[in-house]
């Protein structure tokens, strides 16, 4: 399985990070949902699917969820209703995945292990035999979070045909 980012992520750290700047700052925005970061990681987003995706091919969009169960990212609403407007091939309106029980967050020194999100995150039963899915996460570091959402979308039938995370921490 490939993971795919568009930008490094530096973190915070309190503020002490000098290379904290650029989309590493924009990710924290799109995280709390500023219209800026969110219009900033979508045009991204749209270049990245127009040079993967075939012209005319129907697809969803999933995301990797919040730590927190039942709570969603303030910035992928915004940025997935974008998308349909540019693609009408995107075909759901709810995530494919949900998060059943919270975890500790990662960036606090939550655990990074498979077992972790495999405990604690499912696939929606709407998924159909075939669907060809996007998965999008805001910051991967290790990629379990990401690996785990696509085994769960593949056991529900769906091709994960695009792994793309907004950053990857280095």
């Amino acid at each position: 399985m490939s993971i795919e980012h568009l930008f490094d992520y530096h973190p915070y750290r309190g503020g002490q990070n000098p290379k904290h700047t650029g989309a590493s700052v924009q990710l924290l925005k799109f995280k709390n949902g500023d219209n800026q970061a969110i219009h900033f990681f979508t045009n991204h987003v749209e270049t990245k699917l127009r040079s993967t995706i075939p012209t005319g091919t129907s697809f969803s969009v999933a995301t990797v969820p919040s730590s927190t169960e039942g709570k969603a990212h303030k910035g992928f609403g915004p940025m997935i209703r974008l998308l349909k407007g540019k693609f009408p091939e995107i075909k759901n309106s709810v995530n494919l995945l949900k998060r059943i029980s919270s975890i500790e967050t990662l960036h606090k020194g939550g655990a990074r292990t498979k077992n972790v999100h495999q405990n604690s995150l499912i696939a929606v039963d709407s998924i159909v035999t075939g669907d060809k899915v996007v998965l999008l996460d805001d910051v991967t570091t290790s990629g379990n979070s990401l690996e785990v959402a696509t085994q769960l979308l593949q056991q529900k039938g769906a091709v994960v045909i695009l792994t793309l995370a907004l950053c990857k921490t280095v």
